[in-house]
């Protein structure tokens, strides 16, 4: 009788054990589940700041040409009256 009493404590005790493990391999999966969400994402980031700061370069390209221009005609303005 007292096998059986082990036997069945014993039993439990796998059973507890796969339940844990079976539990512990969901929450695995979540989270290299959100690791790669959250890879996505900032590749994404990445992106979108490297974009930005393409357009700020021509921008500022565009910037320095205007004001080159506005000094070039100042000076023939000045210069011819």
């Amino acid at each position: 009788m007292s096998d059986d009493k082990a036997s069945d404590e014993s039993d439990n005790a796998i059973d507890d054990l796969k339940k844990s493990a079976e539990i512990k391999d969901r929450e695995i999966s979540e989270l290299k589940k959100r690791v790669e969400d959250e890879k996505q994402l900032n590749q994404i980031h990445l992106t979108m700041i490297r974009e930005l700061q393409a357009q700020l370069t021509s921008q500022s390209r565009l910037g320095m040409i205007t004001l080159s221009l506005l000094i070039v005609a100042a000076i023939v303005i000045f210069g011819f009256s």
